[in-house]
């Protein structure tokens, strides 16, 4: 991804215009893991498509304005920090408090890359002293690796829980109930021009269960809401 697109990303949450295609989940006071969809699925999207979600972490200052954000590419990362917000040790602090804590819950290394010719001298520099001061080893000319030992933690870093409002609860269920109603034109077309009985059946079971989500998300939304009064 581009420094432009992770640039375009960070303003959208500063500007609180995400379209719901970022999903938050704070994990300290400055690091919100996120869940990152590049546009939402539509009926010509290629069935073989299998693009989902992408995992970030975006970094906060103190006074709640997002700077800097990582991509975890799982065999690399890539982090990007806003021009404004360089030199201020706000991506360091964020990977070694917090980031790299919550990455080796499920790895035992993490590998970036670091090309002096894809990101010019001036921020191979930078990323490169980020690394070192980190804890990554260079490996060859691109890559460094840093295992788990330095940043394990016996308590797992859940993130918290952030409740919905009662509106975005009713948009939800919306959705769901529409997803299930689309599923049920599609049944309906099956049934009528292939005449398969048993698929048709299954379908209709695959329906009903997708309906039952409107009310089950109702029920977990009230049981977040009690347990956070």
């Amino acid at each position: 991804m581009t420094e432009k697109y992770l640039k375009t990303l960070i303003d959208k949450l500063n500007k609180n215009k995400t379209g719901g295609l970022i999903q938050l989940r704070p994990l300290s006071a400055t690091v919100d893991f996120a869940k990152v969809w590049t546009e939402k699925p539509k009926p010509t999207d290629n069935i073989s498509s299998p693009d989902g979600p992408y995992n970030f972490y975006f970094i906060k200052n103190l006074d709640g304005l997002y700077v800097a954000t990582v991509l975890d590419m799982w065999r690399d990362l890539h982090w990007f920090v806003d021009k404004k917000q360089r030199q201020k040790g706000h991506l360091t602090k964020a990977m070694k408090e917090t980031i790299l804590f919550h990455l080796f819950q499920e790895r035992e290394e993490q590998r970036i890359t670091i090309d002096k010719n894809q990101i010019g001298e001036i921020n191979f520099i930078a990323s490169q002293n980020v690394a070192l001061n980190l804890g990554f080893i260079k490996a060859d000319n691109h890559d460094y690796i840093l295992t788990k030992e330095k940043y394990k933690t016996e308590n797992y870093i859940y993130g918290q829980n952030t409740q919905l409002t009662e509106e975005r609860l009713t948009e939800l269920k919306k959705e769901i109930n529409f997803l299930g109603r689309s599923l049920w034109v599609i049944q309906s077309e099956i049934e009528m021009k292939l005449g398969d009985a048993d698929y048709a059946e299954e379908l209709k079971e695959l329906i009903d269960e997708i309906k039952k989500h409107t009310w089950r998300l109702e029920d977990v939304w009230w049981e977040s809401k009690n347990a956070t009064v």
